[in-house]
Order: structure tokens, then C-alpha cells, then sequence
């Protein structure tokens, strides 16, 4: 998935859906004999929480901090916990606020009471369960004891760390988030300011004698670079993604709408046990390539078509991103095929040389060598020298792409997204691929889907299995 940089403003449409559950449908009976990835999630892991916060705890000194979870909402996907929150819970709790208090070393969670009408209709939550504590290891306190408590909480303490920087979610990085409260502000009938904003300003006015402090920067360093527990999930993500890829691209065929595609990957995703999608997810054929954030996915795919997926799976909160570029035919166009091989030498070049001690500007100076060799170099500059984005807990995980000189270490996983575009020709090519830094090189998290084009064709003529 692209970063802002590379961003236009998504299109939005209304799809029918009924022809996408009637592929489902079909699917499922002709995958009984594929090779599923296990599903399956495991106890939760207190210590790697309580690890992450002792590591907090170090950097505030003797301040304070309050991270904000994410409120509930009344839409028809499933809640997902704000990124910063999650990352130092583990907790799913809707309307949550962590407080830790770096002088003591103590942090506890307070947590709003569910009415009984709620409790009947959605089942008990966190105040309710008899010993929170010992499952997740943070005491529980009621919300509404939060104005009583929360002075005691602050002590002696001259600084308190707040989400300044405000916080990424699923898809959207902070920077991006940024954007979205910019446009919000700023509509003359519905300007407000975020929640985040709003609540920051409550505890300042209630404690105007403390100085706030950015812990955003704090927590984007911590989240830079992923555990061995982030890292298993994320592999795994990886892997789930690259089979509904994988899949998608078997069943390609003239006549079919791009949602179908989209449906044949949800239903591995889901079936592999991902807990839903990454992000909004891209199916993109013929002139709507040119859109790299289409989302409609809408239209009826054609023989001289070229796709492209841009798709990803959540699973226990570690997303993949993964992009593959297919002719709807089966075989590119000669000049098709040249801008693939552009990208393909680009994403392999770039994988090649992934290593602790590399940069962004780095990858950026390879791939500009190359798509200089294939006469694409104007088309990767007007894309900003755009190689990729960082990405774990959110998709466009925390990471400064704008020339960055910082080198990677170990556990960094990056997405490696070359592309080409041309608007005049209405065309758009592009492969990505989640990467981790090891030790002594890198790994390929999405690689279970192949991008060689040989591989991509043979795929395309398995038609055995096709739902139509």
C-alpha cells in the first residue's frame, strides 16, 4: 500500500457485493483439498507487554504518561485498538486509557463500566472479568474514578507524555492522520478538533501546572524495531497474505469483476485465521491502475487488461501489504512486459542489498540506477524516488521516509514497493513485498507468492480450479 507521498484521494463508490459471496461460495468448494496456512492464536504473553513498558518507563525518567485507547464506533467492522495503545496492552478494551508513571515504575489501565444492557447484547468486558490483572498484568481502576485518582497518579511528577503527535492507526501513518485532522478542522459546518486533541486539552486545563511532552517520538523508536513475539505474528501475516495473492491471480479470467479477485483473497485470509483486512484493499485493472489507492473495484476485467492487487491481512494486530501486477490474459504486452521487468529488477535489487546498516536513501540510490537502465528514470523520480514504507502493528508503521539516513538494525521490516506509472498510456505496474532485517541480511515475509514473471504466468494457466 502507498505511502501519503504517493497518495491521491481514494475513489469512492457503491458496490454490490452479491456476486463476490457468490464467488466465496464457489470457492470453498474447490479449495477443500488446498494447502491452508493453520490458523490459530496463543495465550496471551503479559511479560512482552510488561517489557515494553518497562522500556517506556526508562525513557519518561520520573514523568508521567497517559496513551489514549480507541472508542468504540457503531460501523460494521470490527474494532481494532489503537496501534500505540495495543502495542503496550495488549488490550482490546474499547474507550481505555493507560497511565504509567515512570518514578514508581506502576502502570494501571482505566476502563469504563459496560451497562447490563450492553453486557446481555455484547458479552462482559474487562471490569467485569474477575482478575484482569492476572491475565494481562495491569491493574484495572474505573473510569469514573479517573478525575479522583489521576492526581495521585501524577505525584511529584514535572512532565507528563501525551499523544502531541497524534496517534497512527491501521492504515494510516501519523503524519497522514495529521492530514485527515487538518481537513477536519478545517470544514467550515463539521470542524472539530480529534479526540485525542480534546482530551489532552481536559487533563491540561485540570493540570495546568505540569509541562506536556511528546511520547509519540518515544513510542516510534520502540516500535521501530519488532521483537522476536511481533515478528513470529508477522510472518505469519505475511504468509496469509501471499496465499490469498497467490490465489487471486489463479483465478484471474476475462469477464470477472475485480471485487471477485478481492473476495477470492478474503475468503483465504479469513480462513487462514486473520482477524480481517490490512487496509482498504486495491484491485485495480486497465485505466483505474492509475489510481493507486482505487478502492471501487468495481469493473468488469478485459482481456488486454493488466491488474494489479494491492492487499494485505491482519493477524493479531501484525499486518502484511503485499502488491502483484498480472495481464488478465495470462501474458503482458511486450511493453508491459518491459516496465515489469523494471520493477521486478528494482524490488529484487533492493531486497538483495537489505541488510542492518542500510538506509532508505540507499535503496533509493539503486533503484534510481536501474529504472535509468530501462529509460523509466523520469517516472521514478515523479513518484518522489519512492521505494517503500515501514509497516507491523499499522500498515504504514512508524518510519521517516524522506530521505532518511537512519540505518536499519535487526528487526526493522520494511516494504519494499517499486512502480512505474504512466498517466498518459493510463498504466500503473507495481510489486511489493513485506521484508524483515535479520542479523545478517534479510527475509522475504510475503515471498509465498511468486513475482517472477515465468512464475506469474504459469499461474495464470492453471485454470483447474477457477470459480467460473
Amino acid at each position: 500500500m502507498l505511502a501519503a507521498a504517493f497518495r491521491p484521494m481514494i475513489q469512492k463508490s457503491t458496490i454490490s457485493y452479491l456476486k463476490s459471496i457468490f464467488g466465496i461460495l464457489l470457492l470453498s468448494f474447490f479449495v477443500i483439498n488446498l494447502p491452508l496456512i493453520a490458523a490459530g492464536q496463543k495465550s496471551f504473553d503479559k511479560s512482552e507487554f510488561a517489557a515494553r513498558r518497562a522500556k517506556l518507563i526508562e525513557k519518561i525518567g520520573d514523568g508521567v504518561a497517559v496513551i489514549f485507547g480507541n472508542e468504540s464506533h457503531p460501523y460494521s467492522v470490527r474494532f481494532r485498538q489503537s496501534p500505540d495503545f495495543y502495542y503496550l496492552t495488549g488490550i482490546e478494551e474499547p474507550n481505555s486509557v493507560l497511565v504509567i508513571n515512570g518514578a514508581r515504575k506502576l502502570s494501571a489501565i482505566f476502563v469504563p463500566k459496560r451497562s447490563p444492557q450492553k453486557i446481555a447484547s455484547e458479552g462482559a468486558g474487562l471490569r467485569e472479568m474477575p482478575k484482569p490483572a492476572d491475565v494481562y498484568g495491569l491493574p484495572v481502576l474505573p473510569m469514573e474514578n479517573f478525575y479522583t485518582l489521576f492526581p495521585r497518579v501524577l505525584g511529584d511528577a514535572k512532565k507528563l507524555y501525551v499523544q502531541l503527535s497524534p496517534p497512527d492507526d491501521l492504515q494510516f501513518a501519523r503524519f497522514e492522520i495529521i492530514e485527515e485532522d487538518n481537513e477536519r478542522m478545517e470544514n467550515p459546518l463539521f470542524g472539530r478538533i480529534s479526540e485525542t486533541k480534546r482530551m489532552i486539552s481536559l487533563i491540561q486545563k485540570w493540570q495546568p501546572q505540569i509541562a506536556l511532552a511528546d511520547v509519540s517520538s518515544i513510542l516510534d523508536d520502540l516500535r521501530w524495531i519488532k521483537t522476536p513475539y511481533e515478528i513470529e505474528r508477522l510472518r505469519k501475516s505475511g504468509a496469509i497474505g501471499a496465499e490469498g495473492v497467490k490465489e487471486a491471480i489463479r483465478q484471474t479470467k476475462a469477464g470477472m469483476y475485480e471485487y471477485e479477485l478481492e473476495a477470492v483473497a478474503r475468503f483465504f485470509y479469513v480462513k487462514s485465521g486473520a482477524r480481517g483486512d490490512a487496509f482498504l484493499p486495491i484491485v485495480a485493472s486497465g485505466a483505474n491502475t492509475v489510481i493507486p489507492h482505487y478502492t471501487a473495484n468495481n469493473k468488469q476485467m478485459s482481456a488486454g487488461d493488466v491488474v494489479y492487487m494491492d492487499y494485505g491481512a491482519d493477524f493479531d494486530y501484525y499486518t502484511s501489504d503485499i502488491t502483484r501486477t498480472w495481464a488478465v490474459s495470462g501474458k503482458f504486452t511486450a511493453e508491459q512486459e518491459k516496465m515489469y521487468r523494471c520493477i521486478l529488477e528494482v524490488r529484487n535489487t533492493i531486497i538483495a542489498m537489505m541488510k542492518p546498516g542500510i538506509t532508505v536513501k540507499d535503496m533509493q540510490n539503486a533503484a534510481e540506477l536501474i529504472y535509468q537502465k530501462h529509460e523509466f528514470q523520469e517516472e521514478f523520480r515523479k513518484s518522489g524516488r519512492y521505494v517503500g514504507h515501514f509497516i507491523g502493528l499499522s500498515v504504514h508503521d512508524p518510519g521517516n521516509l524522506s530521505g532518511d539516513l537512519k540505518p536499519f538494525a535487526a528487526g526493522v521490516v520494511f516494504n519494499v514497493e517499486p512502480l512505474i506509472q504512466n498517466d498518459e498510456k493510463k498504466i500503473h505496474l507495481r510489486i511489493e513485498d513485506t521484508i524483515l532485517i535479520t542479523p545478517t541480511g534479510a527475509e522475504n515475509l510475503t515471498a509465498g507468492v511468486p513475482a517472477e514473471i515465468e512464475e506469474i504466468y504459469a499461474l495464470t494457466r492453471k485454470d483447474s480450479n477457477r470459480i467460473r
